[in-house]
């Protein structure tokens, strides 16, 4: 038989040279058997990374000091340990190693806090734990507890023992209300996505109204309004924007790949639209990146970490109204790619560059913390806002044309349907 279809796991990528019995680097394999091979600098940083923190995960505080096994660490070597630790999981080097463990003890509490209730206070306590019930790591914690109850029951039977049959029972219970009320959050949650991915179908139907408009005689017209609309539209293409194109490219192929309609030119209209405004998207943005890489190449150029955080901070005060967020999120994007090499999932040229890159990481943050974010961006922010509220003022109208127009063509559809009865009787 064909295996269920998993909505939850992603498009498919349609690739007729791919074996998914033998292949590994291919999209959908099993996680963990992709063939990556990491250069020296960022291999090491991973190894070290991975050493903190397994290191961190067996410390024990007594009296004030820190013990691993019977070794005591002392304190600055501890805060050397976070450092790295949480260097790596902000740029996805490695998984935090202290969320799950987190994890672990908020559900212990919410399931001691379930244990006795009835059903309909279910609701009220869960509320207060939606993150949990939406984390990745859920159905693994609860595995884990299901796994070791069932040890737990095993030692007793071997015992006579059945005092633990009845937390037990009860236990499985409220675990399988609480994947109940994880898939009815998920539910929700893909509403909600339902109702982001029309206010950014919004801003794709702008620019193609533009395209469109018949006033563009020629297609140089054409070319300067998209041009200057797309500009005009600029605080519109932000992440997550940038991203739903990404998504909705992935998915329409995935869903004509399926179909065997890939290349078909009457079933791929739609998917060749996404891929144009996501080109235009890009080389809007690109003009303002490229000009932020060359600042950064300058920086990485320098020898030293001095002289690098120095030509950072002048660079940084320096630094427009309007550049100081995009800067700080290219910066982001560039050290986090260092995370999707490490899963196979991006060029491992930037592994040469681990070290300078965490460096830069931490300087940016350190010399642009939010609230001087907040304070160099205000006008920014302030114009980012109205050109925003004016382009929802734009989608309001549009909204009510549209409207207006369905609700005169069903009064003339109701119109001729009313004098053809009368003619006819």
């Amino acid at each position: 038989e064909n295996p269920i279809f998993d909505v939850f796991s992603g498009p498919e990528v349609y690739n007729p040279n791919v074996d998914p019995e033998t292949a590994v680097n291919w999209p959908g394999a099993l996680p963990g058997t992709k063939d990556v091979r990491l250069p020296k600098e960022l291999s090491e940083a991973v190894s070290q990374a991975r050493f903190a923190a397994d290191v961190l995960s067996k410390l024990k505080e007594e009296d004030g000091k820190f013990f691993a096994g019977e070794k005591e660490i002392a304190q600055k070597q501890v805060k050397n340990l976070q450092s790295v630790v949480d260097d790596a999981t902000r740029v996805g080097l490695i998984d935090d190693p202290l969320e799950y463990i987190a994890e672990q003890s908020r559900l212990q509490m919410l399931v001691d806090e379930l244990t006795g209730q009835p059903d309909e206070r279910i609701q009220d306590v869960v509320s207060n734990y939606k993150d949990l019930l939406l984390s990745e790591n859920l159905i693994d914690l609860v595995k884990e507890r299901l796994t070791n109850m069932a040890g737990r029951d095993l030692d007793a039977r071997r015992r006579g023992d059945e005092s633990l049959n009845e937390a037990h029972a009860s236990e499985r219970v409220i675990l399988g209300n609480l994947v109940n009320q994880a898939q009815i959050l998920l539910k929700e949650a893909r509403a909600l996505g339902a109702e982001l991915e029309a206010s950014q179908l919004e801003i794709v139907r702008q620019i193609c109204q533009v395209a469109m408009d018949p006033a563009h005689k020629t297609e140089e017209e054409t070319s300067n309004a998209l041009t200057d609309a797309v500009r005009d539209m600029r605080p519109m293409f932000d992440d997550m924007f940038v991203a739903y194109l990404k998504y909705a490219i992935a998915e329409e192929e995935g869903r004509l790949a399926r179909a065997g309609l890939l290349d078909d030119p009457e079933h791929n209209q739609w998917l060749f639209v996404l891929k144009i405004v996501q080109q235009g998207v890009y080389a809007e943005l690109a003009t303002g990146i490229n000009r932020y890489i060359d600042h950064l190449w300058y920086v990485l150029r320098m020898e030293t970490n001095r002289e690098r955080r120095a030509l950072l901070e002048k660079l940084i005060d320096d630094m427009p109204t309007m550049d100081v967020r995009p800067f700080v999120q290219v910066v982001d994007n560039i050290v986090t790619a260092l995370g999707d090499t490490v899963r196979g999932d991006f060029d491992p040229a930037l592994g040469d560059m681990t070290n300078k890159l965490l460096q830069l990481h931490r300087d940016v943050h350190a010399l642009l913390p939010p609230d001087r974010i907040k304070l160099m961006s205000r006008d920014a922010d302030e114009w980012a806002a109205q050109q925003k509220k004016k382009l929802m003022e734009q989608r309001k109208v549009s909204q009510q044309r549209l409207k207006a127009a369905r609700e005169t063509q069903e009064y003339d559809e109701e119109f001729t349907r009313r004098g053809e009865t009368e003619r006819m009787t």
